[in-house]
């Protein structure tokens, strides 16, 4: 059953197309390059960036489920590139070319050669393929691995007689769920779909699902056995996705208010990048017929369909999760400009790109709505123009004379202020009396209930506190502000009286057992949210 070729497509010349395509992954690699922030982006991105030296979901390095091959890839590229920051950069470099090379694949077997450029075009500036790509690049493998296994799905459905297609694309799903787990449960209806199609042979599903095993048992079994056995990283998940998901899911008991705003973020971030073609459908209408088109149709639809709904009903935290189905709307959407230029010149093809391109990118620096702000360089550039600020002023502070930095919540998270001053003495105040105080020393974690302590030496306290609060005047403290950090100095070895409570000097060794408790309430008066919580 091989794919025909749309009336009206025609061939464009090798070296165009070269250069073209040549021009496009330029465009992903200077854009990427250029705008990608200065430090780890997020708590997550410190996750990662312990997992090059040791990796274990458990501990959060990376977060579950885990991440593996991501995390093997990262750790082949560290062997050449010593900067965190720029081994997940180029990481996802990598991973956006291979996608866009693969869509443009696709797309040209499905709508000819002119939608297989423009959907490489339409991929490649997608504002939220963009922003993945500056800002948490394990997500750029979501949108290669859904292309992947499309690609390979649509060979399977349309040469029927060579199920070696069908095999490779369980194969390729085992090992699209290395990089994201989640991925096999999302793209194996349409597997299951093209199966069915293609004479519901039961030995080729048992050799696709014989393959599909062997490309997911090597990296799933060194992360659960890392993890601490099959029990104990049932239960991480479990605990993780609760944690996750509660507050935003329906499912999950999260409240209406919460599960309609995850069901708005999931239709924006998707529809998003489709917005410069819509204006193009109503011209195809006449052309959205026979059993062509209906095959094309149902293909595309369980491809996109479960992605989505488990966005939308699930969990989508973030612009890039929806990396696995944002790339079927930029195949239809190059399918739909592809058929409004059937009859033109190659120039007007290479202007409609370039125009597409040229709209994605206003998309990116001017959102249109709040979500989509979500999924734009205005957000990125904000959260690392604090990062940086935030960092800067820490460093100097700690440099002029010895400091113990206090984290009580803060825009930037404690991970990065552990992960930046490995050499400080971080310590995390809890909530709640009763609760413990985590303290971060040298790649060491210590906690103690009902203690506050100050490392020896100690000479200042540099205080972290979260966005738009100021510390309330305390007796014998002398509050200074560097940009977003709050600090105060005192004498060397002295316990320090805040409100009625104390802060002791103890080594972190052996901290001293008389040190005294500490609550944050006195400085943050009717504050109930814990401290540090992501």
């Amino acid at each position: 059953m091989q794919e025909q070729k749309p009336a009206g497509d025609w061939r464009l010349r090798t070296i165009a197309t070269t250069i073209f395509t040549v021009a496009i992954l330029i465009f992903i690699i200077v854009t990427r390059w250029w705008l990608a922030p200065q430090h780890l982006y997020y708590f997550d991105s410190v996750n990662f960036a312990l997992a090059l030296d040791q990796f274990n979901p458990a501990l959060h390095q990376p977060q579950p489920p885990g991440y593996p091959l991501f995390v093997g890839l990262a750790q082949l590229i560290h062997f050449w590139v010593a900067r965190p920051e720029q081994v997940f950069l180029i990481a996802g470099i990598l991973g956006a070319c291979a996608a866009v090379l693969l869509i443009r694949k696709l797309t040209s077997e499905m709508f000819g050669s002119v939608a297989g450029l423009l959907a490489a075009a339409l991929l490649a500036s997608n504002p939220v393929f963009w922003f993945g790509g500056i800002t948490n690049e394990v997500r750029v493998f979501l949108a290669l691995s859904s292309v992947a296994v499309a690609l390979l799905s649509w060979m399977a459905y349309t040469r029927p007689a060579h199920g070696g297609w069908l095999v490779a694309a369980f194969a390729a799903l085992g090992i699209g769920a290395g990089f994201r787990p989640a991925e096999a449960t999302l793209l194996i209806p349409m597997l299951l779909w093209v199966w069915y199609q293609t004479g519901r042979r039961a030995l080729r599903l048992l050799l696709a699902c014989i393959c599909l095993a062997a490309a997911t048992a090597p990296w799933l079994i060194y992360t659960v056995a890392v993890s601490g056995g099959p029990t104990a990283y049932l239960h991480l998940l479990w605990h993780y996705s609760g944690v996750q998901f509660h507050d935003s899911s329906a499912v999950f008991g999260a409240q209406s208010n919460a599960a309609w705003h995850m069901v708005a973020q999931a239709v924006t971030w998707n529809v998003l990048g489709a917005v410069i073609w819509l204006w193009a459908l109503p011209m195809v209408r006449s052309t959205a017929h026979g059993v062509e088109f209906r095959r094309k149709a149902v293909f595309l639809a369980i491809w996109f369909f479960p992605a989505f709904l488990f966005s939308a009903l699930i969990h989508i935290g973030d612009p890039d999760q929806a990396l696995t189905s944002i790339p079927v709307l930029s195949m239809i959407g190059a399918g739909v400009l592809a058929a409004v230029l059937a009859k033109c010149s190659s120039r007007r093809v290479y202007a409609m790109a370039g125009a597409a391109v040229a709209a994605h990118v206003v998309l990116f620096f001017v959102p249109p709505t709040h979500i989509a702000k979500a999924s734009s360089y205005k957000a990125a550039a904000m959260v690392d123009r604090i990062t940086n600020s935030t960092l800067d002023a820490i460093d100097q502070l700690r440099l002029q004379r010895p400091a113990t930095i206090l984290y009580s919540g803060a825009s930037v998270s404690w991970r990065q202020i552990v992960y930046y001053f490995p050499d400080d003495y971080v310590v995390v105040m809890p909530p709640e009396v009763d609760q413990p105080w985590t303290f971060y020393h040298r790649a060491r974690v210590y906690t103690k209930p009902g203690r506050g302590l100050l490392r020896d030496g100690s000479r200042r306290v540099v205080w972290l506190l979260p966005p738009l609060v100021k510390p309330a005047p305390l007796p014998g403290v002398q509050w200074r502000q560097r940009g977003s950090v709050y600090y105060f100095d005192f004498a060397q070895g002295a316990s320090l009286t805040v409100g009625q409570y104390k802060l002791i000097p103890a080594s972190f060794d052996a901290p001293s057992p008389h040190s005294a408790s500490f609550h944050l309430s006195a400085i943050f008066p009717g504050r109930d949210q814990p401290a540090g919580a992501e």
